[in-house]
């Protein structure tokens, strides 16, 4: 089975600053692998060790796929290659944008079974782009699956994990699955596998023409600021309940 990972680049939203101006600070902050994209790129991995290759794709800007230490984070997670698409005019907001770059990629990258994508982006989270890259391909397309088993040959049994219920789905290869983040917990790389990272091939492809974006960010401000409160209610069993009882009734609880 020949298994292609879809996997964002994205800014650590953990060392983001928020700006006196509510703005977003990215100065400085590092680039990750999408936390979503880790459960496909463990996912692809599983299959792949049962018989097939995994290819890893990435689209974005040079700043954020250029290095060669995101690229090996990245490849020592199971992939045996990497192919990028770096563009530096486009932000990739726009999930159809994002799609067809995705499809045209995948299209220049040769021979597939099967495209992984995470349920989402940890910057975004639109949901929407896995869904609308089997649309352009013409595929069968699965979203929110939490879990694959082969069931012979070109076809995948895959389930989806509803609210009462989980549903199991005959798909037929080639297909593209939106994994959700249920599907595994993401090993972490032994430094074995950090190693061999470095020797795995990295190809750039051209960008296909993805057309201009359907919306734009007009403005992107973080909520406003608010000191924590730090009520403290003294007192043992009953006494403390009651303390607490008195409290929120009177901020309106």
């Amino acid at each position: 089975m020949k298994i292609i990972v879809c996997c964002k680049v994205v800014p650590n939203e953990e060392e983001l600053q928020v700006l006196p101006n509510r703005e977003l600070g990215f100065n400085g902050v590092p680039w990750k692998i999408s936390q979503y994209d880790l459960n496909a790129l463990e996912s692809g991995k599983q299959l792949a060790a049962g018989g097939g290759s995994m290819t890893a794709l990435s689209i974005g800007s040079t700043e954020a796929l250029g290095s060669s230490k995101i690229q090996k984070d990245i490849l020592s997670r199971g992939p045996d290659s990497l192919k990028l698409v770096l563009d530096d005019s486009k932000p990739f907001q726009d999930s159809l944008q994002t799609a067809k770059a995705i499809a045209g990629a995948v299209q220049a990258a040769g021979d597939y079974d099967l495209v992984l994508c995470g349920m989402g982006s940890s910057d975004l989270y639109f949901q929407e782009v896995g869904v609308q890259v089997g649309a352009l391909l013409g595929l069968p397309a699965v979203n929110n699956v939490t879990g694959i088993t082969p069931a012979g040959e070109g076809v995948l049994h895959v389930e989806r994990t509803l609210e009462n219920e989980v549903e199991v789905l005959e798909v037929p290869l080639p297909a593209v699955l939106s994994v959700s983040s249920e599907i595994n917990v993401p090993s972490v790389p032994a430094m074995r596998d950090i190693m061999k990272a470095g020797k795995k091939p990295v190809e750039k492809l051209d960008c296909p023409d993805c057309g201009e974006p359907s919306l734009r960010t007009l403005e992107q401000l973080a909520p406003e600021q608010q000191e924590r409160r730090q009520e403290l209610v003294e007192g043992d069993g009953e006494e403390a309940v009651d303390a607490l009882v008195r409290f929120l009734k009177k901020e309106g609880f």
